[in-house]
């Protein structure tokens, strides 16, 4: 009887320990930073809305041994170099845990930061053959800029165009853009030339004569909104080579800077049908519920969704894990078993370097004022 006694004691005692030995996770600090005004809001404002949506959805409907979300923001101008600062004003002010960026240039400057801090950062939009390789904290849910701009490629390949020129913006995701069109062509008869830009550009009326005159019989323009005045510059010099764009032409701005000229524009995208439709076609409901209009483009808010829903799932189930010893090595952990996981994008599932797999863009036209139109082919 006495050994009995000193047995239940013992189990007691361990598990009020066990119990005092696992702190609960009571809120978890989550921001964005991405371009909310001016160059390329159509990947900032759907992207921070969807994310928005997403936690709000969550807080609603959290149980009592969930942690509470509260989401910030901050606004790059779509600068890479503002990434530190903001993440830093950010961090100062409301401890973050985990961060989320569209700016491909701005993970790479946020990685030691994000190492010393040990938070997580994910960036929903851009996922690269660098980002992959980041540290151990970074994760990228988004289709892979290789894969989806090499479909430029082999357009132009596929139509006969033999000479291509690629104009592209001085950034990190626009110029491995346009490296991977001429990687297309590089062991074929096919030339593709790459050309440099400046920021803020608005005059290439002289680019493009040297085009004309070298008899260039497609035109690639990865770039954003200024490049439409390169569009319509391209038409009033009397160049019919057919253009090509990356995924942003869906920034209002693009169509008010080239006018009809973006008409025909063929360019890699993501829409409903590309992904899980009554998923995605569920989501962009909610979406105009909340906001009263739809995304300016779809595959930043569905790639963001997805992104936050799938961490979201994580974070709803850490205070009932065994021996949890801290939110970032639990989400470490969580996404590298992540496999299949059923979005509005698709099947996702994450390879060893933290780079999602599972998201396929498609060729799509520009048909007429701020819409697209998959091509048949």
């Amino acid at each position: 009887m006495k050994k009995s006694y000193y047995i239940l004691l013992i189990s007691i005692f361990a598990l009020l320990a066990h119990s005092c030995s696992t702190e609960k996770i009571e809120e978890i600090n989550i921001a964005y930073i991405g371009p909310l005004n001016g160059t390329a809001i159509d990947l900032g404002i759907p992207a921070k809305n969807a994310i928005a949506l997403s936690i709000k959805r969550y807080n609603a409907n959290r149980k009592d041994d969930q942690p509470k979300i509260t989401f910030h923001w901050a606004n790059d101008n779509w600068e890479g170099y503002k990434a530190v600062n903001l993440y830093d004003s950010l961090n100062a002010l409301h401890d973050l845990d985990i961060v989320f960026i569209s700016n491909t240039e701005g993970t790479i400057a946020l990685q030691d930061r994000i190492a010393q801090n040990n938070d997580i950062l994910i960036n929903p939009l851009n996922s690269d053959s660098l980002l992959s390789s980041m540290n151990k904290n970074t994760f990228t849910i988004a289709k892979k800029t290789e894969e989806a701009n090499q479909i430029i490629g082999f357009r132009i390949i596929e139509l006969g165009l033999k000479k291509s020129a690629v104009l592209y913006y001085p950034n990190d995701f626009m110029r491995r853009a346009a490296r991977s069109v001429e990687e297309v062509m590089e062991h074929t008869s096919y030339s593709c030339k790459l050309i440099e830009t400046e920021k803020g550009d608005t005059n290439f009326i002289e680019l493009l004569q040297e085009l004309k005159e070298e008899e260039y019989d497609a035109i690639a323009f990865f770039g954003y909104a200024n490049f439409g005045y390169a569009m319509q510059q391209a038409r009033k010099l009397g160049i019919t080579a057919p253009f090509f764009g990356s995924t942003v032409l869906l920034d209002t701005n693009y169509y008010h800077n080239a006018q009809e000229s973006i008409i025909g524009t063929e360019c890699p995208y993501f829409n409903l049908a590309d992904g899980n439709f009554p998923l995605a076609n569920e989501f962009i409901s909610n979406y105009y519920q909340e906001y009263n209009r739809k995304p300016i483009s779809i595959w930043p808010a569905l790639q963001a969704w997805d992104a936050s829903e799938i961490i979201l799932s994580f974070i709803k189930t850490a205070n009932n894990k065994e021996n949890l010893t801290d939110l970032t090595t639990y989400l470490q952990h969580s996404f590298a078993d992540l496999d299949f996981y059923q979005g509005v994008c698709g099947n996702i599932s994450m390879d060893q370097n933290g780079a999602a797999k599972g998201i396929y863009f498609s060729l799509y036209q520009y048909s007429d004022k701020n819409t697209l139109s998959k091509v048949k082919r």
